[in-house]
């Protein structure tokens, strides 16, 4: 597995359980963070977003698209 695999799989992981973290505060308490939730989730789209410029970039230079 690549590096660039175990970035999306643990950003997948974090987003896996930051979504249930904020289920279970809005049945507990009834209200939701919207801001935390807003720039977490953001934050994953742009790394993931960065790692896809990555790949398209090796990919046009004529490197390794496997990497």
């Amino acid at each position: 597995m690549k590096a660039s695999d175990w970035i999306l799989a643990a950003l997948g992981l974090f987003a896996l359980a930051f979504i249930a973290a904020m289920t279970a505060i809005f049945c507990i308490k009834g209200a939701v963070p919207d801001t935390l939730i807003q720039y977490t989730l953001g934050a994953g789209g742009v790394e993931a977003l960065l790692l896809a410029g990555i790949k398209i970039s090796k990919i046009l230079k004529g490197g390794d698209s496997d990497d």
